[in-house]
């Protein structure tokens, strides 16, 4: 059955401010030209600021595994053990520990009902089966926290760390995910960023939106299927189904070491 989720929502269109950097080539080349067995990768295919997010979310996750680390003085240095942060680049391995640091001192999600907890490098979770108009696919979502909120419904919060604005879409995705996995519940989402320790706005959701969410995901699970098979029947074609975009964001492309168009080759 065909899917579509938040990420590849963001592969067909890029989130506000990204236009530039925005590459169709990179999604054929993950979703119809898989790696052949003698590929090499490059060894790094993660940027400075992907890395230090996902260390920092499952830093969040081990000290909530074992909160008396919250308490320990030396916590963070165990948490840091445990993700082998000491063979990270000192500019990861810095910022990374300043966030445990900071979470240590203000673990605000100690208090809290926690439903879900990930730790970010968990399989794909199992598939919630949408039907829009006649027309059924599977929604992935893997959420970072789920929290039970005050007054007993659900809150949806999504980790980051830098500068960077959170993409809206990911939290309709999810609101819309959890109007699936918890009916009886009426969720809410936030960004909370662990590096500078605020968290967005709540967002919510009308009924109206929600079906305007689940519309545009059935399409691009529609498009993206169609565009994988007419590239089968057709490889001549992938240049036209996947236009490429190169410039300097190629360097950071997971897939540059395989494109025909990267300014890294």
């Amino acid at each position: 059955m065909e899917f579509a989720s938040y990420h590849l929502w963001s592969q067909f269109e890029p989130a506000i401010g990204w236009e530039d950097t925005h590459c169709q080539m990179q999604r054929g080349l993950r979703w119809t030209q898989p790696a052949r067995s003698d590929d090499q990768p490059p060894p790094v295919t993660e940027t400075i600021w992907q890395k230090v997010g996902k260390l920092a979310q499952q830093g969040v996750y081990e000290f909530h595994q074992d909160p008396l680390l919250l308490k320990h003085p030396s916590g963070c240095e165990r948490v840091a053990d445990r993700l082998y942060l000491y063979y990270e680049i000192a500019t990861i391995r810095d910022r990374v520990m300043q966030i445990l640091r900071q979470y240590q001192a203000d673990p605000w999600l100690l208090d809290r009902d926690i439903l879900v907890l990930n730790r970010g490098d968990e399989p794909i979770p199992p598939p919630i089966v949408l039907e829009v108009d006649g027309y059924q696919f599977h929604l992935l979502a893997a959420f970072d926290c789920i929290v039970k909120s005050i007054d007993n419904n659900i809150h949806i919060i999504d980790f980051k760390t830098g500068l960077a604005a959170p993409d809206l879409r990911q939290a309709e995705v999810y609101l819309l995910a959890c109007t699936y996995l918890y009916p009886d519940r009426t969720p809410v989402a936030s960004f909370y960023n662990l590096e500078t320790m605020t968290s967005s706005q709540l967002i919510t959701a009308t009924d109206e939106s929600l079906a305007q969410t689940a519309r545009k995901l059935a399409q691009i699970a529609k498009l993206h299927q169609q565009q994988r098979q007419a590239y089968q029947t057709n490889m001549d074609c992938f240049d036209r189904l996947f236009p490429p975009h190169p410039g300097t964001h190629c360097r950071w492309c997971p897939v540059n070491y395989r494109c025909d168009y990267s300014t890294t080759r």
